[in-house]
């Protein structure tokens, strides 16, 4: 009907006309171009998830990595491949849409690996960021094809931090995500009131609605409160310390100063470190650069008079400092150890443990007149010889300091040792299991192939890898073991907080955060396949 004047032709011209048309190839330019589109939007995708993983600005695609895109095509394959680049899509509103639909992406992949999970555990922590916004992180952990995975949960930002408005939060994104309660066996929180009260707080809330579940006070801020407090005069000489540094750092003429100061002495360092409570690993670092710059805080003070100068010639005064300086770094090394975020509860009991020790070795050693193991101490005594007030001091800074391990760090029940190492006879022996339990773990005590494999794996591996014949020992062993042992993972999210700074101060960095910390990538094809590609725009 719409081609009349053909209706009485023969077969052999139309079989002519289809060989005309396939050597004309039409359709191969217009599948070209459509890929070439296609392309350019999955290269748009992948570009952005690189901005994201690396926390830049949105415009960077469009003001810095477009054009070197363009002149690197131009110089090594020439004008005719240039305009492709131009056709990826790098604009900032794209880049910021990009980045929400990979965000919503790696969210429904992660929520669908918890569900799926038997068991998950997770993490909470709060705190501001630079438009006094309240931050909330929560971080997951889960078991996928039984390795352990560690992941971001979700990110509200809200005006109030109590710890009915925590959960309620929480709560209301389980609820919506269809996430069960039930399946959560751990909470890991800092020992602040509102997370961890056991009636209004986060703690006592959860409980309500999850009876089971395990709370930890997180390792690193118990081993931070351990070492919190010093005897009266160690105090002082802290203070006094940091208010000689500050004489030196707070005013710019006096910083000048002491800069050509050092540099006409040939000093190792360069200037003086100021002090920050909040910064925990600061206290090492600023009485250690006093401690080596003395000489040079002395000449300094010989022009500009201080009534603390007189501090840096008192000998009893700078063998405290050097034991604050000693000390302090132990606590800091102790403290890295513990920012592990595959360490379980018998980790950090070993290294509580070792620390005491060490304690009572340490005090031996001042008592037989061995101070070798302060090495900043040991160094400065070459010249002067230990006096009796310092090393009375330091054995009651010693002695608390112990005492405080002790109260903060409880010994975990000899019956739970059985997780830890399940071929241990001592072990087997103390565990609290019923008959058919012990009888399996007994049976599981004495597999050689397994006591190979228990060597080179780690234990929350190990137990979910026996999962399918030793069920029962696997799921109690995975239920004490899976729980986070500390905040590590959201406090180092929160140290990525330049994704909002003071020129983005209004910058919804939720997306952007979830995929700079996720360890999961998104489904580049799906989400590609459901844009349509527009070309150059």
């Amino acid at each position: 009907m719409k081609h009349a004047n053909y209706k009485n032709k023969e077969y052999s011209f139309f079989k002519r006309l289809a060989e005309n048309n396939k050597r004309l190839n039409l359709t191969s330019y217009i599948l070209s171009g459509n890929k070439d589109s296609e392309n350019a939007v999955e290269a748009s995708y992948r570009i952005t998830y690189h901005i994201a993983k690396c926390g830049k600005s949105h415009t960077t695609a469009e003001n810095l990595i477009s054009p070197c895109i363009t002149d690197a095509v131009r110089c090594m394959l020439g004008e005719e491949h240039m305009w492709k680049m131009t056709t990826i899509p790098l604009l900032n509103n794209t880049i910021s849409r990009r980045i929400e639909g990979m965000s919503d992406d790696v969210e429904m992949t992660v929520i669908g690996r918890i569900i799926s999970s038997n068991i998950f555990t997770i993490q909470a922590d709060e705190s501001t960021d630079v438009a006094n916004c309240a931050i909330l992180l929560v971080i997951a952990r889960y078991l996928k094809d039984n390795e352990v995975e560690e992941n971001l949960l979700f990110c509200h930002l809200s005006q109030r931090t109590r710890g009915e408005d925590i959960f309620n939060v929480i709560d209301c994104y389980f609820k919506e995500k269809e996430i069960n309660w039930s399946n959560c066996c751990g909470l890991c929180t800092d020992g602040a009131k509102s997370m961890s009260g056991i009636y209004s707080g986060l703690h006592g809330l959860v409980m309500k609605v999850a009876p089971n579940i395990s709370w930890s006070h997180c390792c690193i801020h118990r081993q931070s409160l351990a070492c919190k407090n010093l005897p009266g005069e160690l105090k002082l000489v802290l203070d006094e310390a940091v208010k000689v540094v500050n004489f030196i750092k707070s005013k710019s003429t006096n910083s000048r100063i002491f800069k050509g100061l050092y540099e006409e002495m040939m000093s190792p360092h360069s200037t003086l470190l100021l002090h920050t409570d909040v910064r925990w690993f600061s206290r090492d670092k600023v009485l250690t650069r006093l401690f080596e710059l003395r000489y040079e805080v002395q000449v300094f003070f010989e022009d500009h008079p201080f009534f603390l100068a007189s501090k840096l010639r008192d000998c009893n005064w700078l063998q405290a400092l050097a034991y604050l300086s000693d000390i302090f770094q132990i606590i800091n090394k102790l403290n890295l150890t513990l920012q592990n975020s595959s360490i379980t509860i018998f980790n950090v009991s070993d290294k509580i443990e070792s620390m005491i020790k060490k304690i009572d070795f340490w005090r031996s050693c001042l008592e037989n007149g061995q101070p070798e193991v302060f090495e900043t101490l040991l160094n400065f005594l070459s010249e002067n010889n230990l006096s009796w007030e310092i090393r009375k001091k330091i054995n009651e800074h010693l002695n608390g300091l112990k005492s405080d391990f002790q109260k903060y760090f409880p010994k975990p029940e000899e019956e739970n040792y059985w997780i830890s190492n399940p071929f241990k006879e001592q072990y087997v022996q103390a565990a609290k299991l019923s008959v058919k339990e012990k009888e399996k773990l007994i049976e599981l005590s004495t597999e050689s192939t397994l006591k190979a494999e228990f060597k080179g794996h780690f234990l929350i591996n190990f137990w979910a890898n026996i999962s399918r014949e030793y069920e029962q020992l696997s799921e109690q062993a995975l239920l004490f073991l899976l729980p986070f042992a500390s905040t590590e993972l959201a406090e180092r999210a929160f140290s990525y907080v330049f994704i909002k700074n003071k020129y983005r101060n209004k910058l919804n960095a939720i997306p952007d955060l979830r995929l700079h910390l996720s360890s999961v990538e998104p489904n580049f094809k799906k989400l590609c396949a459901s844009k349509q590609a527009q070309g150059l725009h």
